[in-house]
């Protein structure tokens, strides 16, 4: 008689928590950090019970072309003084599927907050993942805007320790610290920052 094996899936992005490494080893896609296991790639989940090991499996099916309105997860990859660059991971709602066309975004200084902002950098830096809206298909990049409070960083990484910052206050602000090294941090975080499922 065949054993259950009972299987649990869910769609990560870099940096989640899977779980600790007293009850999964770290499989493809995964690794151990002080005793915790976590995501290296965007992706499904997948926890094997049967064999306590936990991996990433990457995103299958093609989705169309992005259009203008849509929300997509991307990662910031390059700062620059009046933009940023992003690496498209995800469009909303088919966090499963892999996109179909031009994987390269940029959001404009312009873009980033209804307030004025000075220096972009102050709000998106390397490693940070984003949910933003597509407003401009037309050239060689996509266009995207965070100007909304639902838009943002969901999660930041520190810019000493590359660990995730954590929003001590529970403010909009986008105030950030890191429990790790202590550096404090400003970002333009989104409404459920480190709650943002895609």
């Amino acid at each position: 008689m065949e054993a259950n094996v009972e299987t649990k899936r869910e769609f990560v992005i870099p940096g989640d928590y899977i779980g600790v490494a007293e009850e999964f080893l770290p499989g493809d896609g995964a690794y151990e950090e002080n005793g915790k296991i976590y995501a290296t790639m965007v992706g499904n989940l997948d926890l094997d019970m049967s064999r306590r090991s936990a991996s990433v499996i990457s995103r299958t099916n093609v989705l169309p072309q992005l259009k203008e309105g849509d929300i997509v997860y991307g990662e910031i990859v390059s700062v620059k003084p009046q933009m940023v660059y992003v690496d498209l991971l995800a469009l909303e709602g088919h966090a499963d599927k892999k996109l179909s066309a031009n994987t390269k975004a940029r959001i404009y200084v312009s873009q980033t907050d209804k307030k004025y902002v000075k220096t972009i950098s102050t709000e998106f830096r390397n490693g940070d993942i984003v949910r933003a809206r597509v407003v401009d298909t037309q050239g060689d990049s996509i266009r995207l805007s965070t100007a909304e409070d639902s838009l943002g960083v969901i999660r930041a990484v520190c810019g000493v320790c590359k660990r995730t910052l954590e929003n001590k206050d529970g403010n909009l602000e986008g105030n950030l610290e890191c429990k790790y090294c202590g550096s404090k941090e400003t970002r333009k975080t989104a409404d459920d920052y480190l709650k943002a499922k895609l």
